[in-house]
């Protein structure tokens, strides 16, 4: 059965700032995301939009390939799962942006399934702990990150920045 977690902050951000921030990729993602190693664009893909499809590898080994199935700038995006770690069945993620008196409520969602057909009460509670603690340490680094605008400012001019792509990421 599928599991879903969410968490929400408001920003002082525009939803179109906070949008480009939550989509960083390379160094500049992993310069505010504490639980993001890697995480960049897949193929000769330049720009995150529908259909496109990155690599993201977390600190904790899990190594995913998410592909965009929604994609609507300053408003929302999710993902789901193409390649992921065998206790996987299912995973995927999504924001939503509202603006609100003080900036924009963000909302990051996640959805998983895990595949082990033993211990599934077991797993399913460790794994929802699990990603909890995640996702509630990375909506506090994306606050966080809000507030550098030099960050936020890099993120919103849509240049790539380094290591944002696989066909380059050899030297990282």
């Amino acid at each position: 059965m599928p599991q879903s977690l969410e968490a929400s902050a408001i920003v002082n951000l525009t939803p179109d700032e906070a949008f480009a921030l939550a989509h960083t990729l390379g160094a500049d993602r992993i310069s505010w995301d504490s639980h993001v190693e890697k995480r960049m664009l897949l193929r000769d893909a330049r720009a995150l939009d529908r259909g496109v499809q990155v690599f993201e590898r977390v600190n904790d080994g899990r190594r995913l390939i998410l592909e965009y199935d929604v994609w609507f700038p300053g408003q929302v995006s999710s993902n789901h799962m193409v390649k992921g770690p065998w206790w996987l069945a299912d995973y995927g993620e999504g924001w939503h942006f509202k603006a609100v008196d003080g900036g924009t409520k963000v909302t990051w969602k996640i959805t998983y399934r895990h595949a082990a057909p033993f211990l599934s009460e077991q797993l399913g509670a460790a794994m929802k702990l699990s990603f909890r603690t995640e996702l509630d340490q990375r909506l506090a680094d994306f606050v966080a990150a809000s507030l550098d605008a030099d960050l936020v400012q890099d993120a919103v001019s849509g240049k790539l920045p380094k290591y944002a792509r696989h066909r380059e990421a050899g030297t990282a």
